[in-house]
């Protein structure tokens, strides 16, 4: 009976409910034309210099240029892809069979090379400079 009741109950306010809720906005589509005739038009005109200094992929970044806050950034949301270790220099086939195909190691290596960084700063990052040690902080 209480099922019963408490249906009745739910179904009645829903009926009731709905003419409550009518909404008395409009949009003054005149007001909305206004506005898009007076805007600022800002499309780029592309032109061959602009697309070469934006998408240039010749960026050579020496060992001064790599900061302790990027390599956390990239370890911390891309460390599961070892992104810190090729912004460091290290790359090769190897990191592909760790990182992509175990699955627990690459999150859990990209965790120690995070903190071991946080830990010792500039002078940790330093040993991850071109070296093609899996196990880097572990010297």
């Amino acid at each position: 009976m209480k099922k019963l009741i408490l249906s009745l109950a739910f179904l009645g306010s829903i009926l009731l409910g709905n003419n409550a809720s009518a909404s008395p906005y409009f949009v003054d589509e005149q007001a909305v034309n206004q506005q898009f005739e007076n805007s600022l038009d800002i499309t780029m005109m592309a032109s061959e210099t602009a697309f070469s200094t934006l998408f240039s992929t010749q960026q050579n970044l020496t060992s001064a240029d790599k900061t302790v806050s990027g390599f956390l950034i990239r370890a911390f949301f891309c460390g599961g892809f070892a992104l810190h270790r090729y912004y460091m220099g290290t790359g090769g086939t190897q990191f592909f069979w760790y990182y992509f195909c175990i699955p627990v190691v690459g999150g859990a290596t990209a965790c120690i090379d995070f903190f071991y960084v946080v830990f010792k700063g500039k002078e940790g990052m330093d040993k991850f400079t071109d070296n093609n040690k899996f196990w880097v902080w572990a010297d």
